[in-house]
């Protein structure tokens, strides 16, 4: 496997996800302001598997940019995720309140939804629990009463 290779398969681990947590009425009008939980998460397999890597992210942080749509209310940044060390398949959340900017026109928003923002997921990978060796053996021996 080359390098660039066990790097997209080890960033494919790395996920964020999102939920609207609060608004205003029942819809999210321009002007109004919203919220958004964004979650970076591990989705690698279980670290107890023998002899295979132990996938562990460490030091998880958000980069959140506003679109034309929705502005960050604290400004563009980098934000750090609450938990320091993502376990596989764990994850840890930031609220981010937002302000509607715009919308779509309205035939373009019958058939789709405002991009509000683009996020990048950041973090380092645990090199020494990666390579740490993990090796089994059953062990027999003759006993007697």
């Amino acid at each position: 496997m080359s390098a660039e290779a066990l790097y997209d398969n080890l960033r494919s681990f790395l996920r964020v996800t999102h939920r609207l947590v609060a608004k205003q009425g029942n819809d999210i009008n321009v002007g109004e302001r919203f919220t958004l939980r964004i979650t970076g998460s591990n989705t690698a397999y279980s670290a107890n598997l023998v002899g295979k890597p132990d996938i562990v992210f460490r030091n998880p942080r958000l980069f959140i940019e506003g679109t034309q749509f929705a502005t960050p209310v604290g400004g563009t940044g980098w934000h750090s995720l609450p938990d320091d060390v993502l376990l596989p398949g764990e994850g840890s959340s930031v609220e981010i309140e937002f302000t509607a900017d715009d919308d779509l026109s309205f035939f373009p928003d019958i058939f789709g939804v405002e991009r509000v923002a683009r996020v990048f997921i950041r973090a380092d990978l645990d090199i020494n629990r990666y390579f740490e060796m993990w090796g089994v053996n059953n062990l027999h021996q003759e006993i007697d009463h």
